[in-house]
């Protein structure tokens, strides 16, 4: 028998816009941080790395930002990691609701 949970995760993610995607890493990575799954939030930030665009300006900030939150994880700072990544997904989710609405 199929997991709904599992497929309704699957659905939302084979529908989501590219910026939904990048809120929902930083979600994934905000979640491992509570658990402290330093790993986890290693291989998130990662992956976050491999997405950038460095034709755009922001990139290299952010690559800045996602290399020193990759230290904070070796360092176990997880709630420093959570005052740096929550910020940015706030103004992630408020571009892709910009994006939604004028999509309208």
């Amino acid at each position: 028998m199929r997991n709904p949970q599992l497929a309704y995760q699957t659905q939302s993610v084979k529908s989501a816009s590219p910026l939904q995607l990048v809120i929902k890493m930083y979600d994934l990575t905000i979640q491992a941080t509570y658990r402290e799954d330093e790993k986890k939030v290693r291989d998130l930030l990662s992956a976050l790395i491999h997405g950038l665009n460095f034709d755009y300006e922001p990139s290299e900030q952010l690559f800045s930002l996602y290399q020193y939150c990759q230290d904070l994880a070796r360092k176990q700072k997880f709630e420093e990691i959570r005052e740096v990544l929550e910020p940015l997904r706030s103004s992630w989710e408020e571009i892709a609701n910009r994006a939604e609405k004028q999509t309208v």
